[in-house]
């Protein structure tokens, strides 16, 4: 970055005039009887006024103050004629026009600059971020190469390689021109933030830690710092550790919303699901149109066992993240086990719908075919459920295992069909797809009042470990009843 917005202070003291004088003392005079005199009142003493210079550095500092960046622009209006061609001056309102995204009136200050000092460096260093930040690639590669070349550890312009970099993701290359950056100045912070930062990113954690350590003794206060700090923490399960490091992050960002995602996080490791629940409904309020908070509580909430709060919070994703097809499955599973089976079938087709434009997931949806038939079938709708499974089998393989398990679902039981199942089943490899598999055979079972034999399947499914497939839960459930 260019040169900070100097202390204005400095150029105050450079204003303004002053002007003392003193008496010498009196000599000592030979006695005299006292003489009664009268006592005047002294005159009201005028006031000075500063020079229009000094006036306008005070009130250009007390706006930087209060980072009022509209405000110290406008005040540049009223610039006395005795600093118009300050280019410091200059440069510091290239920076503001810059920081409010001003960026061709930036450029214009920096053309003026150079008009004035040809080889200004701070002037070069504000054309070349100006440019970028434009989309003007082609004058800012030729800016930015004129300046490696010439200094190739400019600290500006690795920033903003290394920005550019990390935009992409390419986090090695960003940590080099960081690198780059700190040779060239070892203290800027920019720098050091940004080396820390894709040092985490590539793993390097040890590094990672040193230089936001580093910087929080140059800037205590430094919120993302701790932040950070925090995450590195929690990868090492130091959850108290963690809490400690957000906690302070959130003394300085009090409504950083992804701080307190963090924060909710670390608590729920430690055990404390109410406080993580504030934490993340706080996140909520901080910024009620992202879906990521509600996501959070609605998982934490299904973990307690608390559903009519999880499924709100389900709904609250859908709201704010219709394309969240996961949050449809898992509001219709809270549905359909809270009996409420039209709305569990809406949400199904839903989720049905959203994987049948992904070829990753398409295959899968006769599990929700067969679930929306439950749902028909739990209604007293057989007709539903017997259309539901007939759409489905005309867009499967019927040669596949998942193909008679449909056909299955939808014809009078057959002890034959069952058995010829169950073979299939033991014969297949994929532990989802068996589980699945299995669970459905004791759907199919409950469905049919044969709910001994329902229980045996359900808890052939609850016996498998590391079970990456939605049924699981409801087969938890189906040995509950």
């Amino acid at each position: 970055m260019i040169k900070k917005l100097f202390p204005l202070a400095l150029l105050c003291t450079g204003l303004i005039f002053t002007a003392c004088g003193t008496k010498p003392l009196a000599e000592d005079s030979p006695k005299e009887a006292p003489k009664v005199t009268k006592v005047e009142t002294p005159a009201p003493k005028k006031e000075i006024k500063d020079p229009p210079n000094v006036k306008f550095a005070k009130e250009l500092q007390k706006l930087l103050d209060e980072n009022n960046i509209d405000g110290a622009i406008e005040h540049f209006n009223s610039i006395p004629k005795e600093l118009a061609d300050d280019t410091d001056l200059m440069l510091l309102l290239g920076a503001l026009y810059y920081s409010d995204s001003r960026f061709d009136d930036a450029i214009k200050v920096a053309d003026k600059v150079l008009s004035i000092e040809k080889n200004n460096k701070d002037a070069v260093e504000l054309l070349s971020m100006a440019s970028q930040a434009k989309g003007d690639s082609q004058t800012y590669k030729t800016i930015s190469e004129q300046i490696l070349k010439e200094d190739p550890y400019n600290p500006t312009v690795n920033i903003q390689k290394a920005q550019a970099y990390a935009k992409k993701r390419n986090f090695k290359q960003a940590r080099s021109c960081y690198a780059k950056a700190l040779k060239g100045d070892s203290k800027n912070e920019d720098a050091m933030f940004g080396y820390a930062q894709t040092s985490y990113y590539e793993g390097d954690t040890q590094a990672a830690t040193f230089y936001f350590e580093k910087l929080l003794k140059i800037n205590p206060e430094n919120s993302a710092a701790l932040a950070y700090l925090g995450k590195i923490a929690y990868s090492d399960e130091n959850y108290l550790k963690a809490v400690t490091y957000v906690e302070e992050a959130l003394t300085y960002d009090p409504e950083n919303y992804d701080y307190w995602m963090d924060y909710g996080t670390y608590l729920r490791y430690r055990g404390k699901f109410d406080d993580a629940a504030k934490a993340w409904e706080h996140a909520s309020k901080i910024d009620p149109e992202y879906f990521l908070s509600y996501a959070y509580l609605a998982g934490n909430y299904d973990d307690l066992g608390k559903f009519d709060l999880a499924l709100e919070n389900y709904h609250k994703v859908i709201e704010t993240n219709p394309d969240y097809y996961y949050a449809y499955e898992s509001a219709a599973i809270l549905e359909y086990h809270q009996k409420n089976y039209a709305e569990a079938i809406k949400l199904f087709n839903t989720a049905y719908n959203y994987r049948a434009n992904d070829s990753k997931l398409n295959h899968l949806n006769w599990a929700y075919a067969l679930m929306i038939a439950a749902c028909y079938y739990k209604m007293n709708n057989p007709q539903g459920a017997k259309k539901v499974i007939t759409t489905q089998l005309k867009k499967m393989d019927y040669k596949s295992d998942e193909y008679a398990m449909v056909r299955f679902f939808g014809e009078s039981y057959s002890k034959n069909a069952e058995n010829q199942l169950i073979q299939k089943i033991n014969k297949e490899g994929d532990s989802n797809i068996k589980g699945k598999m299995l669970f459905y055979m004791g759907l199919y079972c409950e469905l049919n009042k044969a709910d001994e034999l329902a229980k045996e399947y359900y808890a052939k499914v609850t016996k498998m470990q590391a079970a990456m497939f939605f049924e699981y839960r409801i087969a938890e459930w189906g040995l509950e009843g």
